[in-house]
């Protein structure tokens, strides 16, 4: 469990978050708890010194850049520590939401060479038309001699 306490003004909050949790669904804690009309809060973080954890993301003082909303806080280095942060109401953002979508190949099994225009089917064999011959010294001359 990850312990934030939020201050903002002489009004002081405690949020836990799991590690299953991201950064947007604290941000939306925070506007409830506060009865904010906005409907986004930038989290200004006030710490001693950075929270750094090899192989994670850093969690410095300052503002936490938005497009790390959607990361859980298993990518930081948090578990088990007390994070104090304040908060800014923002009124002209809107979020991005983005959905899980897969885009599918059409051409499954086709091979298009070099962009000649001919295609192949898997399975397929294609020959040259010249043919080479491995005991000629023209088509594979000695190496270093």
């Amino acid at each position: 469990m990850i312990k934030f306490i939020i201050t903002k003004g002489d009004v002081s909050n405690e949020f836990e978050c799991s590690l299953e949790d991201n950064i947007a669904s604290l941000k939306d804690k925070i506007i409830k708890e506060f009865n904010l009309q906005c409907k986004y809060v930038d989290i200004d973080f006030q710490l001693e010194r950075p929270i750094r954890s090899l192989g994670k993301f850093n969690l410095e003082s300052g503002i936490l850049p938005r497009p790390l909303d959607t990361y859980t806080f298993d990518r930081y280095g948090l578990e088990g520590k007390t994070v104090t942060a304040t908060f800014h109401e923002i009124a002209d953002y809107e979020p991005k939401k983005y959905d899980k979508k897969f885009k599918h190949s059409t051409s499954v099994g086709k091979y298009k060479a070099g962009g000649s225009g001919m295609s192949m089917s898997s399975g397929e064999s294609f020959f040259f038309e010249k043919g080479f011959d491995i005991d000629s010294e023209s088509d594979f001359p000695t190496l270093g001699s």
